[in-house]
């Protein structure tokens, strides 16, 4: 254990931290890789040495650090990290786990560009959904595949099911209902604008425009229990929610104005998007060069440029710039400076070759990366069949030597008993007593019970100590609390603690087990107090809302809420 001593010459103030209060959390971890991945790694590791994480949620948050990177190489080791998790156990069978980890693998899906596994892994995520019941997140997810397939050659199809996305969404019920509404049709605006069709962006903005004027008007009518967005406890965050989504209807309206020829509308829709909060920001800027461009803005176009450039640093080698440098291209032709013009084009086209080169050398790598854990997956089946075989081979062996012992055993056996009829006939001629001797009585006793009796006494006692420290120390409301946690601290098997389970808790799975407690700790919270959230309940008992919602409408069928309502 380290020891840290205080400055100066004064030895004797020291403090030995205790271990559970580090920084090395992963409450921290999740804080430090926003701004500095590198570093973020370094406390997980900590934090798994330490043992303030467990060896799976390392896994997850490795594989989210590394979807950040615009290092091909760590954007493949998260692709790589979910697929292995997506075999865990603890995944297999909860679906909310298989949601967050095909999340993971969607966003570094598209981080890559690789659109073809966006789409298997989002289709996965809508049957997830389905078997969830989670109807606004499966087609929230639904509009994204459509708009990946519309980029993929797939137009008619794509935009197909982005309608019927809209379709399904166009209803005011929840906030996660309208963002899921307002996320699929930017995702029809990002396909038009993609076709030239902007004349139909029009319409489309403005329905975003007032579904936020209806949620303002009438915020009561809206539920509050989604687990993407909740606004309860952080109404800041509402006002920014709508400032970026009313920004970026404005941004589409201008540019749809601007590619139409109504400089007027497109000048005044541009003037809301730069007054909005979201519009300082760097996406924003990268959003609103177009629509400079179209309406001859070119000092302003330009001045967003330089604003870009300034905030990427060095980071130059990536698309963004590459679209940069054409837009000062056309600006210089349109000034008169060919030469320039001339230079800049030059220099944009070899950057496309750069960014198109890596974009197959990327390629190449994921294709040897998979290559690689296929091989690796092959010699693992390899070895585990090779073990098998030695299994069986022992197994025959040893079940040979067992019937040759039981042989020889009923052999010797067989002499015993007639040796002995012999004796006995001996003794009979000669008139002794037939009595067996005292070597012979001995130890034929009746074998004592007691301890089968007190069997089922120690597995009811060992049950009842793990029930009561569950419920006394509330473990049950730590939302990661896994069998193996169990195991470990009572030092079982997790095939006594399943027996123990089935024979007394009446539970075919330790994860049922767990929730039957869970609820029966909800029902009072929700009874006896009302002034706090469902959210807060559910995480007080070790649920997610959304997951505190399914569990309790399928065993008491009916919502909290209502269950609440009806008292």
């Amino acid at each position: 254990m380290m020891a840290f001593a205080s400055c100066g010459r004064n030895n004797s103030a020291r403090h030995i931290p205790n271990l559970g209060d580090t920084p090395y959390q992963e409450d921290s971890v999740l804080v430090a890789y926003g701004y500095h991945p590198d570093r973020a790694l370094v406390m997980l590791d900590s934090a798994l040495l330490l043992g303030n994480i467990n060896e799976y949620r390392a896994k997850f948050i490795r594989a989210k650090i590394y979807s950040k990177s615009l290092l091909k190489q760590r954007q493949d080791s998260a692709i790589l990290i979910c697929e292995q998790l997506l075999k865990h156990d603890s995944v297999i069978n909860t679906l909310h786990e298989q949601e967050n980890i095909l999340d993971l693998l969607m966003i570094t899906s598209r981080t890559k560009t690789d659109f073809e596994g966006y789409v298997k892994w989002a289709t996965q995520k809508v049957e997830v959904c389905r078997l969830l019941g989670e109807d606004t997140e499966e087609w929230r997810t639904e509009a994204e595949i459509g708009m990946v397939m519309a980029h993929l050659g797939q137009p008619e199809e794509g935009m197909s099911k982005i309608d019927e996305a809209i379709r399904q969404l166009d209803a005011p019920g929840s906030i996660d209902r309208m963002d899921a509404f307002i996320i699929a049709v930017k995702r029809k605006i990002t396909v038009l604008n993609d076709q030239g069709r902007h004349a139909e962006v029009i319409p489309l903005a403005q329905r975003i425009l007032d579904r936020l004027d209806h949620y303002e008007q009438h915020s009561k009518d809206y539920a509050e229990d989604s687990y993407r967005l909740s606004w309860s406890d952080k109404p800041a965050d509402r006002d920014r929610y709508i400032d970026f989504s009313r920004a970026q209807a404005n941004g589409f309206l201008a540019g749809a104005y601007a590619m139409t020829g109504d400089a007027i509308h497109a000048r005044e829709c541009l003037a809301r998007f730069d007054q909005s909060g979201y519009g300082h920001s760097f996406s924003a800027r990268r959003m609103i060069i177009p629509t400079q461009m179209a309406l001859g803005m070119y000092d302003e176009a330009m001045a967003t440029c330089d604003e870009i450039v300034y905030r990427m640093g060095n980071d130059t080698v990536n698309d963004d710039y590459a679209v940069i440098l054409r837009d000062r291209a056309i600006v210089a032709r349109a000034k008169g400076r060919l030469a320039e013009a001339y230079n800049l084009m030059n220099r944009h086209a070899n950057l496309a070759k750069v960014l198109s080169d890596s974009l197959h050398a990327s390629e190449a790598h994921n294709y040897a990366a998979r290559y690689h854990a296929k091989e690796q997956e092959l010699k693992i089946q390899e070895a585990e069949t090779a073990s098998r075989i030695k299994s069986i081979i022992i197994g025959v062996i040893i079940l040979l030597l067992i019937i040759a012992g039981v042989v020889s055993f009923y052999y010797r056996r067989q002499r015993q008993i007639i040796s002995e009829k012999n004796r006995a006939l001996v003794r009979m001629i000669n008139g002794t007593p037939l009595v067996a001797p005292a070597d012979e009585t001995e130890g034929t006793e009746e074998p004592d019970e007691v301890s089968e009796s007190e069997e089922p006494e120690t597995n009811s006692a060992l049950f009842d100590t793990i029930n009561t420290a569950i419920h006394i120390e509330q473990l049950y409301a730590n939302a990661s609390l896994q069998r193996q946690d169990i195991c470990t601290r009572f030092c079982i098997t997790r095939h006594t603690l399943n027996s123990l389970l089935a024979q007394y808790a009446g539970s075919s799975s330790f994860p049922q087990y767990i929730n039957n407690i869970r609820m029966e700790e909800a029902l009072p919270l929700l009874r006896d107090n009302p002034s706090m959230t469902i959210a807060a309940i559910a995480a007080a008992v070790g649920f997610t809302p959304a997951n505190f919602r399914e569990q309790f409408k399928r065993q008491y069928g009916v919502t909290p809420q209502e269950y609440r309502q009806s008292l």
